[in-house]
This record gives structure tokens, C-alpha cells and sequence, in this order.
């Protein structure tokens, strides 16, 4: 079981500040900031420095975090004591691979990495084994696997610009041991995990892989690398991969009921839906927006993707009309450049009332409208079981609205990658 990567009491970092190997990741600095990160973890932390202390034992911990060089990670491997060992640098040979592996079967460990890079992350107990300075990560019921470093961290800037919590999230590096399967499995059982999102080059167990998916009560959504031609050759190389026929990738997808995202923002855009929405049903949908061109764009991107719009009953139109006789009650709703938050909350209310209606977008532009984002707060108090979805185009436009609403509704800010998440949604059956 591979828990107590996730879920340790303990922990035990060594390191050797006297080493400079930047390109494996091994350094005075890299040294500092991990130690720096630990001392936020809620449990107990030891921290030992080879470069300045020589050590023939280490104390017990649960999970022991390695930023060695290969030769000293093959020295004193013998000598852990804790079962789970995660192995940041990269550089290791062939030679250090069956070393390795070799003492983990004797002592019955389990091992991430190497080329982990960054290790993982679990923000509900501090547990962050990043390099990265003061991450503002917060707990949620999203949990992740990188096989990839810098995919991972592209990820890792994702949702902290868009302040999205998460349950877990781990690099996987060579996964010379612990894989994604490993991986997928302990997130199925997780409690505090709801949806599960990869980041995959290559499945060294598909079959198993698929079991677990076609077992799992958990949306598990998929991003494959390695798609084309020139990408399958550097995945090769790429934390030993196998890369596999995107064709044949996705019709194993489909099979065992994964969802296949093509972009890290179509990643947690499904990842946002799935975690507040699951069990909801969308068929018809309403779009409602303070300008009439965005309406149109937002409705023309569902119409290429299959997504229908739902037509209002004649109490919806009269609701409408009643509360506001400027607006024109058809679907997409332009609510007019002067709407604030007040006017979109009513009419979203009316509009969550009708039985067409399976899901609402509501779209929000601030340049050239008098809509004051600081308003919008008033939408948090909302009651509804359907989902109720944000577009806001524009990067500033997007930030200030998302600063307001939070995470309290999913948030995009391109009608395409919207139109797609629904899209794929409905076509797979998750709601």
C-alpha cells in the first residue's frame, strides 16, 4: 500500500549541501527550500544534512525524501528504515535502477521517482515536497498524478492562478516502482479524493489501469501526451517512457469509462464541473449574459459542440418580463450592459425554476459594462442543484470575477473549452 506517501506521521529529508548538481536537481538551494517547505508539515520532521554530518543510521519515519546523488541514494538506501521513499533527482543509471530495486524488495519498500522532481503534495496535513517558494495551495477534493515534472508544474501554476484546492498530488518521475496504477488505485479508496485527474505519456499496466477506471465511482479524466508523430519520439526519452497510440489510448479511455481532456485547462475545467456537479443530468442548457455578442459566441461555440438550448416556458418569459420588460426573454438572455449582480442573480433564479433548463452558464463582462465585480458576491447565495457555470472572456476580466466568486462555481474564461467540458460530459454519461 502506498499510504504513507500520502498520509505520513513522519518524515525524514536527506540531502548534502556540500553537492552542486543543478541538472539533476541536486543543491545547496534545492537543499533549503524543500527543508523550508517540511517545516509547514503537520507531523514530525527530521532533517539530516550529509554534507555536514556522516551518519551510519537514520531515525524511523514514515516517508523518507531523497536529494542525493545516485551513488549516495545507492549507499545508504540499505540503511532506511522507512518504507516509503521518494527520490527527487534525477541521473540514475540502469545499474542504480536494479540497485535499487533490488534493496527495495529485500526491505519491502516502495519507492516514487526517481526524477520525482518535485515529490508531492498534500495540503490538508502541510505536506508540500516542492522546491517552490510559498505555495498558496490549499486544500479541495481534486487529486492529481504528473508523470511528467514540468507538465506537473504547469499544472501546479494552473491551479493556483485560478485558486482551485486540492485533495493530492504527486510526480511520478521514472516510476520505477510506484506507478500510475499504484497511484490511481490509492485515489480511488481516498476519501478526501472526489475527482481525479492524470496527466499521462505512457500506461505500463493498461489492463490494470482499466479495471481500476471501470471499477472507480470517481470521474477519472485523462490528458495524454505523445500524441503526435515528433511528440511519441521525445516521450521515449521523457521519464522512460512507453509512449501508446493516441488512437488506442482513447478507445481504452471509452472503454473502461475514463474522460479524455486535450488541454490542461480542458483538464480541470471537467475536473471544477465534476467535483461541485456530479450526478446531475445536463441536456438543456441556458446562457445568460450582459452583452449580447458574448451570448451569441458562448451559444454558437455549444451549438458546434452539441450542446442544445433549452427553450423557456411562457412563465419564464413572463417572469422575466415582469421583473424586467427591457429584456428580451429568449435564450441566450442578453440582461444589458447595465446589469449588476442583483439583476443576474434574479434572473438566474428564474431561469434555474424552469424544467427545460438543466444548467445555467452566465457569462460576465466588465470592460465597456457597468458591472462592478465586487457585486457579483451576491450570486453566492444562490440555492440550486443544477449547475450553475462562470464565463468570463478576457485574462483581467476573468482575475478580478474570480477573486469575487472564488471557487464557489466553475470558472472558464474561453467558450470553446466550456462548450467542450459540457460536451464531453454529456457524451460520456458521468452526470
Amino acid at each position: 500500500m502506498i499510504r504513507g506517501f500520502f498520509e505520513p506521521k513522519s518524515v525524514l529529508f536527506l540531502g548534502n549541501t556540500r553537492i552542486e548538481m543543478p541538472h539533476a536537481m541536486v543543491s545547496s538551494a534545492v537543499f533549503e527550500r524543500v527543508k523550508s517547505n517540511l517545516g509547514k508539515f503537520d507531523g514530525e520532521v527530521h532533517v539530516v544534512d550529509l554534507g555536514k554530518e556522516n551518519r551510519v543510521s537514520y531515525p524511523r519515519a514514515d516517508l523518507c525524501i531523497l536529494l542525493l546523488t545516485p551513488e549516495e541514494t545507492t549507499r545508504i538506501l540499505d540503511r532506511i528504515e522507512s518504507k516509503h521513499v521518494l527520490i527527487l533527482p534525477s541521473g540514475f543509471t540502469k545499474k542504480d535502477k536494479e540497485s535499487i530495486l533490488r534493496v527495495a524488495k529485500k526491505k519491502g519498500k516502495r519507492i516514487i521517482g526517481p526524477n520525482s522532481i518535485c515529490g508531492l503534495l498534500n495540503p490538508s496535513i502541510g505536506l508540500n515536497t516542492t522546491y517552490e517558494r510559498d505555495l498558496p495551495v490549499r486544500p479541495g477534493k481534486i487529486s492529481i498524478v504528473s508523470q511528467s515534472g514540468g507538465v506537473g508544474a504547469s499544472i501546479l501554476d494552473y491551479l493556483i492562478s485560478n485558486k482551485i484546492g486540492i485533495s493530492k498530488l504527486v510526480w511520478l518521475g521514472n516510476a520505477w516502482d510506484v506507478n500510475e496504477c499504484d497511484v490511481l488505485e490509492y485515489f480511488v479508496e481516498d476519501r478526501k479524493t472526489k475527482v481525479i485527474l492524470m496527466y499521462i505519456e505512457s500506461l505500463r499496466e493498461p489492463r490494470r489501469f482499466m479495471r481500476i477506471v471501470k471499477k472507480s465511482k470517481k470521474p477519472v479524466i485523462v490528458l495524454k501526451g505523445g500524441v503526435s508523430k515528433e511528440s511519441k519520439e521525445r516521450a521515449k526519452t521523457h521519464t522512460e517512457s512507453l509512449s501508446t497510440s493516441d488512437e488506442i489510448f482513447a478507445s481504452a479511455l471509452k472503454q473502461c469509462g475514463a474522460i479524455k481532456a486535450e488541454s490542461i485547462e480542458e483538464l480541470f475545467g471537467l475536473g471544477m464541473l465534476l467535483e461541485q456537479y456530479e450526478g446531475e443530468k445536463i441536456k438543456q442548457i441556458a446562457i445568460i449574459s450582459n452583452t449580447g455578442g458574448a451570448a451569441i459566441l458562448v451559444a454558437d461555440q455549444c451549438h458546434r459542440h452539441g450542446i442544445c438550448m433549452a427553450e423557456f416556458s411562457g412563465k419564464t418569459k413572463n417572469d422575466i418580463t415582469k421583473s424586467y420588460p427591457e429584456i428580451e426573454p429568449f435564450n441566450p438572455i442578453d440582461i444589458i450592459a447595465d446589469a449588476d449582480g442583483e439583476k443576474f442573480k434574479n434572473v438566474i433564479e428564474i431561469v434555474l425554476k424552469d424544467k427545460s433548463v438543466d444548467a445555467v452558464v452566465f457569462v460576465t463582462q466588465l470592460r465597456s459594462c457597468l458591472l462592478e465585480p465586487e457585486s457579483l458576491e451576491v450570486l453566492k447565495r444562490i440555492k440550486t442543484q443544477k449547475p450553475l457555470v462562470n464565463l468570463t472572456p478576457g485574462e483581467d476580466d476573468y482575475r478580478k470575477v474570480r477573486f469575487f466568486l472564488g471557487d464557489c462555481f466553475p470558472m472558464f474564461r474561453d467558450a470553446d473549452i466550456l462548450a467542450r467540458c459540457l460536451k464531453k460530459l454529456v457524451v460520456w454519461d458521468i452526470f
